[in-house]
């Protein structure tokens, strides 16, 4: 391989790991709206308040996802109240905020 190669693949490579990231973060960002909006009257990330902390929450996909729409113990069913998306927006977002 030469060198040009190796050069256009490590270009590449690191182009496509900066669009995952601004992917990322934009999803995040979206994340952290939508949870200000539907779910911090309740939860907090780090403290405990009606709700468990995000960061005392599962850690596990479909539990998450399965809470939010069906709702648990207190916790209202948001299923028909949020979009598909928008429950995945949300599960990453608390994913990635554990």
């Amino acid at each position: 391989m030469s060198m040009i190669q190796s050069y256009r693949k490590i270009l590449f490579i690191s182009l496509m790991l900066s669009i995952i990231s601004t992917a990322s973060a934009s999803e995040q960002q979206e994340g952290q709206k939508l949870f200000k909006k539907k779910c911090s009257i309740c939860h907090a990330v780090d403290k405990k308040k009606l709700g468990p902390a995000v960061n005392a929450m599962s850690n596990k996909e479909d539990i998450l996802r399965q809470t939010i729409i069906k709702g648990r113990k207190s916790m209202p069913a948001y299923g028909e109240k949020l979009t598909d998306a928008e429950i995945n927006t949300l599960v990453k977002y608390l994913l990635a905020n554990q």
